[in-house]
């Protein structure tokens, strides 16, 4: 938040023209909203995701029944946290996991399991 919240004033310290930070600006406002549905909590769409010998599967908000869904390779895993971009019924979803989100076996596990995916 901070990240953006520092890019929408980046114009007007700059001075640029009115109209130019005010399309810049409001481009970082669409930007954090974006990012803001990736990241777990009743605000995204995404709800859970569970990963076994069957495959990747989804679990929406508003739905009991889970889909199954593919991971994309754009995923990443990283030191910190893990990016899942997941393809379930003809959309992308995406969910950044920070480290503390699993339990550490769990999160190795994971991280593994993305870099020989992807």
């Amino acid at each position: 938040m901070l990240l953006h919240t520092g890019i929408a004033a980046l114009p007007w310290l700059t001075r640029c023209p009115t109209p130019l930070a005010i399309v810049l600006s409001a481009l970082a406002v669409i930007g954090f909203v974006g990012n803001i549905g990736r990241v777990p909590g009743r605000h995204c769409r995404l709800q859970a995701v569970a990963v076994d010998q069957a495959g990747w599967r989804v679990q929406l908000a508003g739905e009991t029944a889970w889909r199954a869904a593919t991971l994309e390779p754009v995923s990443r895993a990283l030191a910190a946290g893990v990016l899942l971009e997941l393809r379930s019924g003809g959309g992308r979803r995406g969910w950044l996991l920070p480290r503390q989100a699993l339990p550490p076996a769990s999160f190795r596990r994971l991280r593994a399991r993305i870099r020989l995916t992807c």
